[in-house]
């Protein structure tokens, strides 16, 4: 007998897709009643509409009193969507959350752990991503990569089949050894991009197996995350989200890191920020992301490395 997962209520799932923008005649309960083409559409659709309005960020180890994240569906359910204040999360929140979604719509699927290149040597577990199954089929679904993440879903396919992602890039899943591999025999997903057709494959974004993960799994593994002074996430803040075109299909990207705010369209830089100062970067996120800090999330960074002095 399969162990249960939580699930949202109708309700909440109305809730939820008002957040991606879709208006009610888009609003799916169940997707039992839907094709495998028509699912797989729907599932796309959900996807980019989650990477426009719900940003990849990680303010809450930065700007609160705790320091602290939590993954329970119903808490994320609360802070990214109830509070309706422009939140999101780093990328366990935010699959976590969709996949929750998800699953409350009738997809088949599972979380597995992946692991990211960071300049030329693998970390140790540090992503999440959900595998969802349609028909006879299998996809990446990754709303929480940010950056050069995925846009779409993608079928895990040993071909290495080229995928397109903001234009003029494409991106692609490679079964492949990876360097750090003792036995040779072993295999993993690999995720990659390219800038266009003519450039190379950049380095690796990250990998995975396909072993499905719990809770508790992910649990322990966050802990690492937003604790440790020597990760990504405790150092930088980070805020990052699609840029959708009148067509609803992903054109560009606007990211606020450490100091600094920019728009990419086409891959192409369009405007930049630099802040001076706390309160200029704290006024950009109301500004321009809809996140309304409070004073004690303010106070939270002082001291911290991340703060700008």
């Amino acid at each position: 007998m399969s162990a249960s997962r939580p699930t949202y209520s109708h309700d909440q799932i109305a809730s939820y897709l008002d957040r991606l923008q879709l208006p009610p005649h888009l609003h799916q309960y169940d997707v039992a009643n839907l094709d495998p083409p028509a699912a797989l559409a729907y599932l796309a659709m959900l996807q980019k509409h989650h990477l426009a309005w719900i940003p990849f960020e990680n303010l809450s180890l930065h700007y609160s009193a705790h320091h602290r994240l939590c993954l329970h569906p119903d808490h994320l359910f609360r802070k990214i969507i109830a509070d309706a204040n422009g939140r999101g999360g780093y990328c366990m929140e935010n699959n976590t959350l969709f996949g929750t979604l998800l699953r409350s719509l009738g997809f088949t699927l599972y979380p597995t752990a992946g692991r990211v290149l960071e300049g030329a040597s693998w970390n140790s577990l540090g992503h999440m991503v959900n595998l969802v199954t349609i028909g006879n089929t299998t996809y990446l679904v990754d709303v929480g990569f940010g950056a050069d993440g995925p846009v779409r879903p993608m079928p895990l396919d040993r071909s290495a089949a080229i995928h397109p992602h903001i234009r003029p890039g494409s991106a692609r899943l490679d079964w492949r050894n990876l360097s750090e591999n003792t036995d040779p025999a072993q295999r993993a997903w690999v995720y990659e991009c390219r800038r266009n057709d003519d450039s190379d494959w950049e380095p690796v974004k990250y990998a995975f197996t396909g072993f499905e993960f719990l809770p508790q799994d992910f649990a322990a593994l966050s802990q690492h995350l937003s604790t440790s002074p020597r990760t990504f996430f405790t150092r930088t803040i980070v805020v990052e989200r699609k840029i959708l075109d009148d067509q609803s299909e992903v054109v560009g990207r606007m990211t606020l890191s450490g100091s600094k705010m920019k728009w990419r369209i086409h891959g192409q830089l369009t405007r930049e920020i630099v802040f001076a100062s706390e309160e200029e970067r704290v006024d950009a996120l109301d500004r321009y992301w809809g996140i309304t800090l409070g004073a004690v999330e303010r106070e939270g960074i002082r001291g911290l490395v991340s703060e700008i002095r």
